[in-house]
């Protein structure tokens, strides 16, 4: 008994004695369970990272790591209040067991080790992979760059193209892009993808580019649907993306591929050579490359063909090869390269002349180029736009092609269905000639115009010339005329080569499409197209010849027929060609039009302006032509006098029987043949009437298409009557006329055009006796001229509404009694004027005569002035013209200061002066002046004579 309450004493006091141990320790214990804590937390984020390196692999991480991190979560959970209340003032002896106890889980957690948290581990993905790309050579290539960092880095733009021909450089541009994202610009993107997608598009390579970048494995089997969906997973797991697709060549349905594009954190930057495809993925930004400057292509030629063009001599021919690239950095560079370590000068002269087949030197050359541009021609997706490109490189290098005949051309070869109306046809060219644009074959020239670069050109003709195409192109414009090509052509250009005279023409049943305008012949041998039966296009524009010979008229199949400026005087009779669409007349010596034109009755197209020899059509020939859609007979000498005289001429009532007519453009005497035309007018789709007493040479602008402009020249308004011929008139110019006082022409809505010229009576163009909410509602462009009595624009204040609030543009030439070009009264109404142009005006003081009130010009963008002795301010304060980018004084040495100050919102990009005016302006302190300085560019001397700025 003694020994048993001995033995439980025992062990009662080894307990109070361990506990009493144990509390003693409590410091210690805590001091260790936050280390060991602390390196618990440390080995369970580090586990952590390689779980989530595991997920992007979409490797599932072990159960027992799984279990592993919840027990390390709950103990972290419950270690941390302990540890709160060990710095507290809690009981200490009722802590001390639980620490002990925690202590030791703590330490059996941090002694487990797993060899892997998954089945594998992979290497970490680069944000950024490294590309090898030559540097970027040029101003204008560093501008790029940094343009499209920026456009890069705004949040509101998604979805960038960057286009452009080939071998313009866009794939360099990008590589460098993309090399500098992981340089100088780290971190911008948690991870930019390279995808080259080329011409033949197939989603299963562009997934597995991007299966490969993201360590992402792809078996045998796996649809493209299931490997989208792997894709969008782990991309999802990412926070910044760019997704750079280069070579596009047609639309990619980004959710078949597996790219997040919807998510705000996904960029998209792609290159194509085609406009199209950056409308087909929904661009926000398109960045066009533009051909490199003269300097950057010379600069870029150096550096590839390197220091062999220090040598003597070599600089001049290098020169001239680089010019003949037209800034196209791929040709440059190929050359450049070609030539590298080639000091004889020979070599260098002979590659300026022949660089494409003189020598096996340049055959690799010749592969390179256009095998890379001629992809851009392959993928074309019809043999129409083929051969519309094709018929392109039929004009000389460097030529200004006219829209109107191209697409003349198109149609009477049969490109384009003849059967359709002369403005359905021409609807239908230019959307093939938008589609050539778009796919960087062709550029846009001044307005109406195209142009092909002559790398394209040479590429046109090398295609024209293989075997496998059957197009029958052949071009042999620029060169002497020495051979004929061979029968198998059926287009062929001669154009400009000093052709004098024509000889019989070798069997050529084939032919056709002849080009040989611009080349001085003389004489055209009189068998010369007896063998040209299928002739349909026959251009003899701009040369020497005064008639045709008899066998034109063996030309039954002719549709189109082109004498432009040429000195032809007779033309012999047309009955035989039936199937004659277009006859072009224009700028020729022509007398009378000949028997029997009334009998084409397929004609729709004819243009007789510029005749000034023509004065006379048989009568009923011109209402003969029942087919006739376009008419051009202005500044031609032909009077159409109402009244049919005993000569039995062509009178005005002909063309009032034209049931097809939908464009005409004429010269009347007087507006009396009009009188009864007014439901005729309406039926017109566009015409360019002129109602003057006599023929006048034009200065002014041609009227666009389906613009309905009427010219009032030396017109008493008060005698004629033109309320029907004005309300169908959306140009309309009025020069040196008389009556203006008392024609009302506010109320014309339909009015869009409208000068003034030469008209002293007029003091005011709107008064406010005769206002109205409803004046000039859709004007957009006014010029006023030489109007030697103008005082004011608008007089008084009128009401607000629909006057003026469409005005974009506003010119003023020569009004010496104009007080002010925008009124206070004016101001409050033009809110949309873009463009002031003002000259000669030796009266004005100020331009824009704000006030002291708050009104403004939002969108004022251009201020041209110059010529006024008198000017002294452009406008009452510095908030008038919030967004004006460019300014132009001339002239005008009492302008003392400029509406301009410095701030966020300023816009200006350019300010151009006479240096003597500019020298003499006042500003509020040096840091504007040093700001606008920057902007600043001086006339040439050779310009700073005084000179009257027309329209």
């Amino acid at each position: 008994m003694e020994t048993a309450i001995f033995d439980g004493a025992k062990t009662i006091f080894k307990f109070i004695y361990s506990r009493v141990k144990t509390c003693s320790k409590y410091e210690e214990n805590v001091r260790e369970l936050r280390e060991e804590i602390a390196n618990l937390t440390n080995k369970k984020m580090e586990i952590e990272e390689y779980i989530t390196l595991a997920k992007l692999e979409e490797q599932e991480p072990k159960p027992q790591v799984k279990e592993w991190l919840m027990k390390v979560s709950r103990a972290e959970d419950d270690v941390r209040p302990l540890l709160e209340m060990a710095d507290g003032r809690g009981s200490k002896m009722m802590q001390c067991l639980t620490v002990v106890k925690k202590l030791q889980l703590v330490k059996e957690l941090y002694s487990i080790n797993f060899e892997t948290v998954a089945c594998e581990r992979s290497s970490p993905i680069k944000s950024v992979v490294e590309m090898a790309v030559p540097p970027l050579v040029g101003q204008g290539a560093v501008s790029d760059m940094k343009q499209l960092l920026e456009i890069l880095n705004m949040d509101d733009i998604r979805r960038i193209a960057v286009w452009g021909k080939g071998g313009i450089g866009k794939t360099t541009l990008v590589k460098n892009l993309n090399n500098e994202l992981n340089g100088s610009f780290p971190n911008c993107f948690d991870l930019v993808i390279w995808v080259q997608v080329s011409r033949s598009l197939d989603l299963s390579t562009i997934q597995s580019q991007i299966a490969k970048r993201i360590h992402l494995k792809v078996e045998a089997d796996d649809t493209t649907h299931r490997i989208a969906s792997r894709i969008l997973r782990r991309l999802k797991l990412r926070r910044k993306i760019l997704l750079i697709l280069d070579d596009v060549w047609e639309q990619i349905d980004l959710d078949a591929v597996g790219i997040p594009f919807r998510d705000p954190f996904c960029k998209i930057l792609l290159t194509t050579r085609s406009r199209e495809v950056c409308r087909h993925m929904a661009v926000d930004y398109s960045f066009q490359l533009n051909l490199m400057s003269e300097e950057d292509a010379w600069n870029l030629f150096v550096h590839s063909a390197g220091p062999v063009l220090d040598l003597n001599g070599i600089e001049s021919p290098a020169r001239k090869i680089v010019a003949g690239f037209n800034g196209l950095p791929l040709a440059i560079k190929t050359l450049g390269n070609s030539m590298r370590d080639r000091p004889q000068i020979e070599l260098w002269r002979n590659a300026y002349l022949r660089w494409r087949c003189s020598s096996p030197l340049f055959k690799n050359i010749e592969r390179e180029i256009f095998g890379t541009l001629a992809t851009s021609y392959f993928s074309l997706p019809s043999k129409i736009l083929k051969q519309c490109f094709l018929y392109c490189s039929l004009y000389p290098a460097s030529f200004s092609i006219d829209i109107g005949e191209l697409i003349q051309c198109w149609v009477s070869d049969g490109l384009i269905n003849e059967n359709q109306s002369v403005e359905e046809a021409y609807n239908y060219g230019v959307a093939l000639i938008e589609h050539l644009k778009d796919s960087c074959l062709l550029d846009q020239d001044s307005e109406g115009t195209v142009k092909m670069h002559d790398i394209f050109r040479d590429l046109a003709i090398l295609l024209s010339q293989s075997q496998e195409l059957v197009y029958g192109f052949h071009t042999q414009s620029g060169l002497p005329f020495n051979l004929m090509p061979n029968d198998s052509f059926k287009r062929v250009s001669f154009m400009r080569c000093r052709i004098k005279s024509l000889a019989e023409f070798p069997v050529y049943s084939q032919l056709t499409v002849l080009f040989l305008q611009g080349n001085p012949i003389q004489k055209i041998a009189n068998e010369f197209f007896q063998n040209l039966i299928s002739l349909r296009v026959l251009n003899l524009s701009e040369t020497r010849i005064t008639s045709l010979p008899p066998s034109f008229l063996c030309l039954c199949e002719l549709r189109c027929l082109f004498l432009k400026n040429c000195s032809i005087e007779k033309l012999p009779s047309l009955k035989s060609l039936c199937k004659l669409l277009v006859l072009d007349l224009s700028s020729t010596r022509i007398k009378a039009l000949p028997d029997g034109f009334g009998s084409l009755h397929s004609l729709r197209e004819l243009n007789l302006s510029n005749t000034p020899f023509l004065n006379k059509i048989v009568a009923r020939s011109i209402s003969g032509l029942s087919s006739l859609e376009t008419l051009d007979i202005s500044f031609s000498s032909y009077n159409w006098n109402p009244k049919t005289g005993a000569n039995q001429k062509a009178t005005f009532d002909e063309l009032l029987t034209l049931e097809h007519l939908s464009v005409l453009q004429i010269r009347l005497d007087s507006v009396k043949c009009l009188e009864s035309a007014s439901f005729w007018l309406k039926k017109l789709k566009g015409f360019d009437i002129q109602i003057s007493p006599q023929s006048h040479d034009s200065n002014h602008h041609v009227a666009k298409h389906n613009e309905k402009r009427l010219v009032l020249r030396g017109v008493d308004l008060l005698q004629e009557d033109l309320q029907d011929l004005l309300h169908n008139t959306s140009s309309l110019d009025v020069l040196t006329c008389v009556g203006m006082t008392r024609r009302h022409l506010l109320s014309l809505s339909s009015l869009v055009s409208l000068t003034i010229s030469n008209c002293n009576d007029i003091t005011r163009l709107i008064s406010k006796e005769r206002s109205s909410r409803e004046m000039f509602p859709n004007l957009q462009h006014l010029v006023l001229d030489h109007l030697r009595s103008l005082e004011t624009i608008v007089e008084g204040i009128i009401p607000r509404g629909k006057c003026l609030r469409n005005l974009t543009t506003i010119q003023v030439l020569d009004c010496p009694m104009l007080k002010g070009a925008v009124s206070y009264s004016m101001l409050r109404h033009v809110k949309k004027l873009e463009e002031i142009k003002v000259s000669g005006c030796d009266n004005l003081s100020c331009i824009i005569e704000s006030g002291e009130h708050e009104e403004t010009l939002p969108n004022l963008r251009v201020l041209e002035i110059s010529n006024m002795v008198n000017l002294r301010s452009i406008c009452d304060g510095t908030s008038v013209c919030p967004v004006l980018q460019q300014i132009k004084v001339s002239h005008c040495f009492r302008l003392k200061n400029l509406p301009l100050s410095i701030s966020g919102s300023c816009s200006l990009k350019k300010i151009e002066g006479d240096i003597k005016w500019w020298s003499g302006l006042r500003w509020d302190n040096d840091e504007a002046k040093n700001f606008f300085q920057q902007h600043f560019q001086a006339y040439p001397n050779e310009n700073c004579s005084r000179k009257r700025k027309y329209k």
